[in-house]
This record gives C-alpha cells, structure tokens and sequence, in this order.
C-alpha cells in the first residue's frame, strides 16, 4: 500500500526539525520529495532549503515572537512556524495564503491545539516586522544570518570585505548547473537543445564544459539527460579535472554525495 502524500508545509516544517535534530537535509529533501504531489516538489524544496538558510535570523525572529518556548516533542511547530516566516519574507506568495496554508499544516502535524498559536505569531509578525528587524539591526548574527562561530571563522581567514562578499554569496539561492558530457556533444549542441526544449540557460563563466539553468527543474525534463548527455555538478567541482592536469584515460570520482 502506497504511503498517503504530505501537505507540502507539513513536509517542509518535518524536514527543517529533523535537520535541528541533526540529520543531513541532503538525505532527506529526497526521501520527502516522494511523499508529496510532483507539482509540489519545487516548493517543498525551496521552502526547506531557504528557511534552513535564513534559520540564524528566523530563530531570532522567533524569541521575541513565542513568549514561551515550545517543548522539544513540539519543534515541529517550531520549524512550520519558521518556514511561514520565510515565506512571508522572501517568497512570492501572497500573505494570505502563506498564514491560511500554514495553519492548515498544523492539522497535518497531529497538532491541531498549535492552529491559534500559528495563526497569531504569524500575523504578530506581519504587523511587527519593522520593529522586530529593527531591533537587531546592530547584531551581525541576525544580519548575516550566519552563526556566530562561523562569522569568526570568516573574520579570521579573509578580510572584513572579502567575509562580507562570502556571506553574501552563501544567502544566495544556489543555481542548477549541469555538466555538459562532451564526448557526446558540445556545449553549444547542448544549449540549442535546451533552447528547443523552452528551457533558459546559459554558458559558465569558468567551465568551458558547464551550464546554468534560468531555473532549477526536474532532471527528467532535460534532453538526454536519461541517455548521458548532461549530468548535475556545480561548477567548482567541474574545474578540478582541468586543474588537475590528468592524463588520457584517467577517471576523476566526483565524491561530493559520499
């Protein structure tokens, strides 16, 4: 018997609270992403992996936000609370529908008591939102959304400018970036099949072999991806074989998913 399919905000809130409790959301963004209706995916993926960006702040947010703290069986209201605040802060989704969407996961949690407590904290935040972010305004923690021991690790091996432009790039929604497998055919040959299929791309800056999709989508609808003709790499992982001066016949293992 298949498993019944997840509100894609109770996914969300479920993933972000086993990620605090210190399991890897690279495991499971996967296994959740079969738990939830195939249009949802996306969403279920951006609203984890945002929310576990932005955590620093949201959880700041939240101190002021719940007077009493929730009890550890209940971090999953914690976390649900949290991915709405994201939403409410960085998604294009109307206010109205990320509160009424929010507190309807609640049921789906097994915890209908927390529907009011939902329903106020996020509204609380609606109206208090310049207040709240203006009383961190002098706290690098909340403005970088960066722990703290890790702030001081920046500060530590690069200058303030350079930390600074490392944390800017680290709030960034990351690309897809694919790796074109030339011996099959050329980056150009490839783009032209992007471009046939409707889906924006461009060339990397620095792999002379990469490309970055205008948006992420569902590996199933790239051309030939099935058949080898792309695989899914960031382009950093991509200038090692070039940087690693190889020889005819060698195979590089890209152990990044190990």
């Amino acid at each position: 018997m298949s498993k019944k399919l997840l509100n894609v905000r109770v996914a969300a809130a479920e993933i972000v609270a086993n990620v605090c409790r210190g399991q890897s959301l690279s495991t499971l963004l996967p296994a959740y992403s079969e738990r939830v209706e195939e249009k949802d995916r996306p969403l279920l993926k951006e609203i984890s992996f945002g929310c576990l960006r932005w955590y620093p702040q949201i959880s700041l947010l939240l101190k002021q936000l719940i007077k009493k703290p929730l009890r550890e069986k209940d971090l999953e209201i914690h976390t649900l609370i949290a991915c709405g605040i994201y939403q409410l802060m960085h998604m294009r989704i109307s206010d109205h529908a990320v509160v009424n969407e929010t507190v309807t996961a609640t049921k789906g949690l097994s915890r209908p008591w927390a529907k009011g407590l939902v329903n106020a904290v996020l509204r609380n935040f609606q109206r208090e939102m310049p207040r709240l972010m203006e009383s961190y305004a002098d706290q690098p923690v909340f403005l970088a959304a960066h722990p703290k021991w890790l702030l001081k690790k920046f500060e530590l091996a690069w200058s303030p400018a350079v930390a600074a432009d490392i944390v800017s790039a680290n709030n960034l929604r990351a690309p897809m970036t694919l790796r074109v497998n030339v011996r099959r055919n050329s980056r150009d040959e490839y783009l032209a099949k992007l471009q046939n299929a409707n889906i924006g791309a461009k060339k990397t800056p620095y792999s002379d072999v990469g490309i970055v999709l205008d948006e992420a989508i569902d590996v199933a609808k790239l051309p030939g991806f099935v058949q080898g003709d792309s695989s899914v790499q960031d382009e950093a992982a991509q200038l090692a074989c070039s940087l690693l001066e190889l020889s005819s016949g060698q195979i590089v293992l890209d152990a990044c998913c190990a």
